[in-house]
């Protein structure tokens, strides 16, 4: 058996132990009559695997000569012909968001307003939940409130609208939560719902005053009630609300929103963070991932989830190999290395546990996307292409991107327009030109429109491309009712290439 095979299985092995929990390691195990596809440079493809009680592999081969590592303690699984993977790898995951799941209003299951209302006056009615200060939830679709928006108000709003406050409010009366606040990230996490309790919080502090939130156009959205909007809608007389927030708050605008929340008590945040994380683990082990890696979208201070799962994996209550990604600042490149390299020194030790890059944001969604062409609402407006993450400039992203490199710390970029694309490339090849060519597995990563010779210079500069398969389907709500009027047919059906990557770099 050759080092591939080794390796390969070794992450079948893995997963099964993460599924079944550590005791099972303690164990002899052969699996037989199974096929076995060990993704080395033959394609081979085995009938058993043996694996000692140490859980290193011991044999990969035909059924007859595994039986000779078979010991009269030795657990038999027949696998009656079913295929073994070696595990897989998740490069993009959010996991405090979506441990959601577990311990929160979760309404990623259902399409439908009338649904997602159903699972939050359940979860707001639950004696379970009577004491709580703060809720938190995740995954609801933006697109699937456009039919309801055009329906109930009249009028198609903005696409950057999304479910209203006034509707949140209306499905909490009479609740333990009436008057608690309620945070909702939407299902991509750039977009946050929260209820009238929640904005009252930040009244007069972090918007709608001088010195609060920056609205930058395209980026940090804080959605208001349109002018238009007089009537009386489901008891609301909207005339009152004109210009005040609608209930989303896009971008960066929700972490401004976040510092003015109430302040979970430490032992509630533990065992919610613990339940959690758990059930997030489970759930990616029972996919068949064994490495995950953990984008952090908010500063390390927030993310109580770390600390569980180091501590977890250190003293192997949980299996997964878990590599963190902290997120930077791209106006303070020499703070962000000092604070990797903190987080790095804290969190060592733990072989299966690391914190392996930076991540930032290079532009935003929807109609925050960096593109090179206009969109096409407005298409003969030539400064109608968005912009980078924050209304930042070229230089400083560039100059984040150099430094990065500099101090030999990989990046994961979130770039989603073709414009925002080419900026980072551009900075990738500035930085091999003062600093020499690295294999630092610097990513890019959603890369919904790119050039297509920005995908040749990817290859050569050893950028990889994070494309995650779920990201390009295309859904109906989303595709037809905001991708569609954004970008225009002809964008809208080439983005996401995946295949180019292969053909262009094969």
């Amino acid at each position: 058996m050759n080092a591939t095979q080794k390796q390969t299985i070794g992450c079948v092995w893995q997963q099964y132990c993460g599924m079944a929990g550590k005791n099972m390691a303690a164990e002899a195990r052969l699996f037989k009559n199974g096929y076995i596809y060990t993704v080395d440079s033959r394609q081979t493809v085995a009938e058993a695997v043996a694996v000692g009680k140490d859980g290193n592999i011991l044999f990969v081969g035909d059924n007859a000569s595994a039986e000779d590592f078979c010991a009269a303690d030795t657990v038999v699984t027949d696998l009656a012909g079913r295929l073994v993977l070696p595990g897989f790898s998740d490069n993009h995951t959010h996991a405090a968001e979506f441990a959601a799941k577990f311990t929160g209003i979760y309404l990623g299951d259902v399409k439908t307003v009338p649904e997602y209302l159903e699972i939050i006056r359940a979860f707001a009615t639950d004696k379970a939940n009577a004491q709580a200060v703060f809720v938190t939830g995740s995954n609801w679709e933006q697109a699937v409130f456009q039919e309801y928006n055009r329906t109930t108000y009249g009028i198609l709003p903005d696409l950057d609208f999304g479910p209203s406050r006034f509707l949140l409010d209306e499905v909490l009366q009479g609740t333990f939560m009436e008057n608690v606040p309620v945070r909702l990230y939407s299902n991509d996490l750039h977009c946050v719902w929260y209820n009238s309790a929640a904005i009252e919080l930040a009244r007069g502090k972090c918007f709608d005053t001088d010195g609060g939130i920056t609205e930058n156009e395209g980026s940090d959205i804080i959605t208001r009630v349109p002018e238009e909007f007089t009537g009386v809608y489901h008891g609301v007389d909207f005339s009152q609300y004109r210009g005040q927030p609608w209930g989303v708050f896009r971008e960066a605008t929700s972490r401004y929103m976040d510092t003015y929340m109430p302040q979970v008590p430490d032992e509630i945040k533990r065992r919610q963070t613990e339940v959690g994380m758990q059930g997030f683990i489970r759930e990616m082990n029972s996919y068949g991932v064994t490495l995950l890696q953990d984008i952090l979208i908010t500063p390390l201070n927030n993310n109580t989830h770390v600390d569980y799962v180091y501590e977890a994996l250190k003293t192997d209550r949980e299996q997964m190999l878990w590599r963190v990604s902290l997120l930077g600042d791209v106006n303070e490149p020499d703070k962000t290395v000092q604070e990797f390299r903190e987080a790095q020194r804290k969190y060592s030790g733990v072989e299966k546990f690391k914190f392996f890059s930076v991540k930032i944001f290079a532009d935003a969604i929807q109609k925050g996307m960096y593109v090179m062409e206009p969109y096409a609402d407005e298409p003969d407006n030539p400064a109608n292409v968005g912009c980078l993450y924050n209304n930042v400039s070229r230089k400083k992203l560039k100059q984040f991107i150099i430094t990065m490199h500099r101090e030999n710390i990989p990046m994961h970029i979130h770039a989603m327009g073709d414009r925002a694309v080419k900026e980072c490339i551009d900075g990738l090849e500035e930085a091999w030109v003062k600093y020499g060519e690295k294999d630092l597995k610097h990513t890019i990563t959603h890369l919904l429109l790119v050039c297509p010779e920005d995908i040749k210079r990817m290859a050569k500069l050893k950028v990889v491309a994070s494309v995650n398969s779920y990201w390009h389907y295309k859904e109906p709500f989303y595709y037809e009712e905001i991708f569609m009027p954004v970008l225009g047919p002809e964008r809208a059906t080439t983005s996401f290439p995946a295949n180019r990557f292969w053909l262009k770099t094969s």
